[in-house]
């Protein structure tokens, strides 16, 4: 799966995620039950992860780029992020209308 450029793709948490927060190691362990795995995220990541409540690759890069304002590559990091949680299924992308992107497979459960 790739990020979609469009404005209208959306991302979100996949609803059946479990976090557990590490604190004192600025990270997080997330776990998914439908392809059951554990992922270590780092702070970086579990951020991302974080923003995708249904706001756009942009909204998401502008968001971080407040936080950490001495980055120039905010939009590219962010976006190989989301394709990366994406990959694991942490998160999934979807038009503001709810939909997929066109071209995205939905599978059934």
């Amino acid at each position: 799966m790739t990020t979609e450029s469009s404005e209208r793709t959306v991302y979100r948490q996949n609803a059946r995620l479990r976090l557990r927060p590490f604190e004192p190691w600025h990270a997080v362990m997330a776990y998914t039950p439908d392809k059951p795995a554990l992922h270590w995220l780092n702070s970086h990541s579990w951020l991302v992860l974080e923003l995708c409540d249904g706001r756009t690759l942009t909204e998401i890069a502008g968001t971080i780029a407040e936080i950490m304002p001495d980055r120039d590559d905010v939009l590219a990091s962010t976006k190989g992020c989301i394709e990366d949680l994406e990959r694991k299924s942490l998160v999934h992308a979807s038009t503001d209308a709810g939909e997929p992107p066109a071209g995205k497979e939905v599978k059934n459960r």
